[in-house]
């Protein structure tokens, strides 16, 4: 049970850290009022994303809280079943799920979408959507996702080229 104590504090650190910055965005910033943080490049802005990734498909905020809610359960039983589950493995998902929580309870709470509140770019060049914690723990465990998943094809081709 040790070796998931770090995965199971990764997941509340991250859970924790954005659901008391989405409360804080709630609290101080106003509804699209741009705060500059470094200069206009990264500014805090309060946004309600009604649909999903990349505020596609607004107004389906009932469809993805089912698809959410699958995804987790996805995940749950994927780290139940996975045989190999190394330090990277355990925290990648630990992100992910965290985030997965984090954007679930937004749309629970009765909130009119998923709080997002970081924004990145140059208005006269390219601007990323806005994001929150959550958005952020979930592309960072599916890159770390990526790179045990490159690793352990790695392990399998040195194991077979051992074998013959």
């Amino acid at each position: 049970m040790k070796k998931h104590a770090t995965a199971a504090g990764i997941f509340c650190f991250s859970l924790a850290l954005d659901i008391v910055t989405k409360a804080l965005a709630v609290r101080h910033i106003g509804l699209h009022e741009r705060i500059d943080v470094l200069g206009s490049f990264v500014q805090l802005t309060l946004l309600y994303n009604r649909g999903g990734l990349f505020g596609i498909l607004q107004g389906y905020q009932s469809f993805f809280l089912v698809i959410s809610i699958a995804v987790l359960a996805l995940l749950v039983v994927y780290y139940v079943l996975e045989k190999h589950k190394t330090a990277l493995f355990r925290n990648a998902i630990a992100l992910v799920m965290s985030g997965a929580v984090g954007n679930i309870l937004d749309r629970l709470t009765g909130r009119p979408g998923v709080v997002d509140f970081i924004y990145i770019g140059d208005d006269a060049v390219f601007r990323w959507p806005a994001f929150n914690v959550a958005d952020a723990a979930i592309v960072v465990g599916a890159l770390l996702l990526l790179v045990f998943y490159y690793r352990e094809e790695a392990r399998r081709k040195a194991m077979e080229r051992a074998g013959q």
